[in-house]
């Protein structure tokens, strides 16, 4: 099984799309859980951003992998139907913050939450930090999920969590934020957490959700 494991890896690497989804194909057939696939397909786009950052990829190969990626995602949906059943009110605000652009990492995230049944409300990129706190309001978010690569975005994210205090919502609302992030950037945003990738991203939201319906339940 690690031999197919490096196959596919190696494909999105390569970025041969026929060959991705021949090997997802395959792995939904034998009865592979569905997040591992995806999780494969994950680290094949992490080589891609390797091989952006050296240099020997360019940006519309970094783009094309993203493409790949929810292309895998569309074909274990829709062959597995393994989407988890979510209450309506647990909905994600998702958005790239005020003064950033960059999307990539945002809409992976995205598609990985949605697989997992999440409702995730999807605000774009140079989102002001007003327009956070009225979307929450609007949508009934229990989490917010902050985006950003720039080093400008760190004072974007702390206004944001600043706004959403004013209009009353924390510490209810949960602040997560993703990107060019630390915990050091965590501490001055007074953000609640802080993921280094997609995957951690929706392991954590699930399990604030998971500790919000128990404590509901007690």
């Amino acid at each position: 099984m690690r031999m197919v494991e490096s196959m596919l890896v190696a494909a999105v690497t390569r970025l041969d799309v026929d060959k991705v989804l021949a090997l997802a194909v395959s792995e939904i057939q034998s009865g592979k859980d569905s997040i591992e696939i995806i999780e494969e397909t994950r680290q094949g786009m992490t080589q891609v951003g390797h091989l952006y950052d050296q240099g020997k990829y360019f940006l519309a190969d970094l783009m094309m992998s993203a493409e790949i990626f929810k292309d895998v995602i569309s074909l274990v949906s829709d062959q597995t139907n393994a989407i988890a059943v979510i209450e309506p009110s647990a909905t994600i605000l998702f958005g790239t913050v005020k003064k950033d652009i960059h999307d990539i990492g945002k809409n992976l995230m995205i598609s990985l939450l949605r697989f997992n049944g999440h409702k995730v409300i999807d605000l774009g990129v140079d989102v002001a930090p007003e327009r956070f706190a009225e979307g929450c309001i609007e949508h009934r978010a229990s989490i917010v999920c902050l985006s950003g690569l720039i080093t400008q975005s760190y004072d974007s994210m702390r206004l944001t969590v600043q706004a959403l205090e004013k209009m009353g919502l924390r510490p209810g609302v949960k602040v997560v934020i993703g990107g060019l992030v630390n915990e050091q950037v965590r501490q001055y945003t007074k953000a609640d957490y802080w993921v280094k990738d997609c995957s951690e991203g929706v392991k954590l939201c699930s399990s604030l959700f998971n500790l919000k319906t128990h404590q509901e339940i007690s």
